[in-house]
């Protein structure tokens, strides 16, 4: 058996609480914890998904301007192709992609465009730069040897909630067959010593989740993920869920992944009731709508007269692409030390959004992430200090997500569009001139004619 992945630094907090408006009866068992994954990386976490090797927008020079960025979430099929590159090069995997200082989890899911093809009786698939591959679960830990990731999340059928139970049931099947062969392959080579998280699925089917949640840690997993949970229909049905899996994974040390899920105050709910890291593009989409984290959470630094004047003008959530920013010169957050915040204006960032430059994007991820890791810091504080949920009640009070007054962003940049008006434009001009000076030209030809014409007569 491996040894433990997930190190409890705090005990867990395993309270009856009941909310104020409910009865004795509703009171339901919290289960937040701190602790340690992946050698040292505090939980509970957020995993960052990764792109090609790195968390989309950063290079890795900018990653180090991210201190609490110590794992990275990478898909098998970003580098497949390049294994016999690797092989020829005789070079570690990690150095080839970068990523020497940080902790792995490998995966053959995408998380940020959720591009994998659908599960066939053929077998798993992935979409590569060099097209559709099906994997076998030999080929993947083939890969998983050369990467040595800190942990393996193997391949598994992960479905949404919308599949009747037949399919859920059949995926619950092909996930639990890939995991046992999954750690076949690992055990063949003790040499090497892999931490593999189990996958549990079910869709909306609380029996289904139970049973898959039970079968999965028959299994010598070292972690589990919960997977699917973000198509629920409701917010009451996925709590219900994680509920119930939860109470079901033994041991409890076991460290619990979610992914999907990262909006905070679905992040808050699945913390109380005992997830330990999340595995979502949150942040990355939130930058792909041009928009910037700007949430209350702690007094001493969110309760200022400027931060709480934007959180009244514009709610927890800056929409960058908005026109009232042309002209504004803070920050994005007032007191912000995230490098965005640091170097550059509300008013910049909303003309390279506005232009689709690259370097909106960076600026905006880099704040983001600067605020999300603060908000799991601050989550970690709140649950040693036994605040945590008088923390999260204040935090529900106080988040105000609005909509975007932006218009929706265009295809073509804004910048581009202004360039061929601008050539239109001139374009017109110049053949409006052309056509003025042909007329001016026929216009002296004929008056030439005429005096021509008035020559001859006279002689």
């Amino acid at each position: 058996m491996s040894p433990s992945l997930f190190t409890t630094t705090f005990e867990s907090s395993e309270m009856l609480t009941t909310a104020a408006s409910a009865s004795t009866a509703a009171a339901k068992r919290a289960l937040f914890r701190t602790g340690t994954i992946l050698q040292d990386v505090a939980t509970p976490c957020y995993l960052p998904t990764a792109v090609v090797g790195n968390v989309p927008h950063l290079t890795p020079d900018n990653c180090r301007k991210l201190p609490d960025l110590k794992a990275q979430v990478v898909d098998y099929a970003d580098f497949v192709n390049a294994t016999s590159f690797v092989k020829t090069k005789q070079s570690s995997f990690r150095s080839f992609l970068n990523l020497e200082d940080f902790q792995i989890v490998l995966t053959a899911r995408d998380y940020i465009y959720h591009s994998n093809p659908p599960t066939t009786k053929a077998g798993f698939a992935v979409e590569t730069g060099a097209g559709r591959k099906m994997v076998t679960p030999e080929d993947y830990m083939h890969v998983a040897q050369m990467l040595e990731p800190d942990l393996i999340l193997p391949l598994a059928d992960e479905i949404n909630c919308s599949f009747g139970n037949n399919r859920q049931r059949a995926a619950i099947q092909s996930s639990l067959d890939w995991l046992d062969a999954c750690i076949a392959q690992r055990d063949a080579s003790p040499k090497v010593v892999q931490h593999i998280c189990g996958i549990i699925g079910g869709g909306a089917e609380e029996r289904l989740r139970r049973m898959s949640a039970v079968e999965t840690c028959k299994r010598d997993v070292q972690a589990v993920l919960i997977s699917g949970l973000d198509s629920c229909a409701s917010l009451e049905q996925r709590n219900a869920l994680i509920d119930a899996v939860v109470s079901e994974v033994t041991p409890s040390s076991l460290p619990r992944l979610l992914s999907g899920i990262g909006a905070p105050l679905q992040v808050l709910d699945a913390v109380a009731r005992g997830i330990d890291a999340f595995v979502s593009p949150y942040p990355a989409e939130l930058t792909r709508d041009g928009s910037a984290l700007i949430f209350w959470l702690e007094d001493s630094a969110d309760d200022t007269p400027e931060r709480n004047e934007e959180r009244e003008a514009s709610g927890s959530v800056l929409h960058l692409r908005e026109k009232r920013f042309e002209r504004d010169f803070r920050p994005l957050l007032h007191g912000c030390d995230c490098f965005a915040c640091k170097h550059y204006t509300r008013a910049y960032i909303h003309h390279l959004q506005n232009v689709r430059e690259i370097l909106g994007d960076i600026l905006l991820y880099l704040h983001n992430m600067q605020q999300y890791y603060r908000f799991f810091r601050v989550i970690r504080r709140e649950i040693e200090a036994d605040n945590f949920q008088s923390f999260m009640q204040k935090f529900k009070e106080k988040y105000d997500e609005r909509v975007s007054m932006a218009p929706a962003s265009p295809v073509v940049p804004v910048a581009i569009l202004e360039r061929k008006e601008r050539e239109g434009a001139e374009k017109a001009e110049l053949k409006a001139q052309a056509h003025a000076a042909k007329v001016e030209k026929a216009k002296r030809k004929a008056e030439k004619k005429k005096l021509e014409a008035a020559a001859a007569k006279q002689q």
